[in-house]
């Protein structure tokens, strides 16, 4: 998906116009998405596992 698809499917989601901070809102949330595709493709490809501390969440 790229960020204009992603962009028109939140529009396709929202009833009424769009205001500034609703495109800052799927921006930002695009820009979360693509760092978290990025950052576990680089763990997989270094076959790095990321181990969490179940007592200290």
């Amino acid at each position: 998906m790229t960020e204009k698809e992603y962009i028109d499917y939140c529009s396709a989601q929202v009833t009424g116009a769009l205001k500034e901070e609703d495109l800052i809102l799927m921006l930002t949330a695009w820009g979360h998405i693509k760092f978290s595709i990025g950052y576990n493709q680089a763990l997989k490809d270094n076959d790095i596992e990321l181990k969490v501390d179940r007592e200290n969440p």
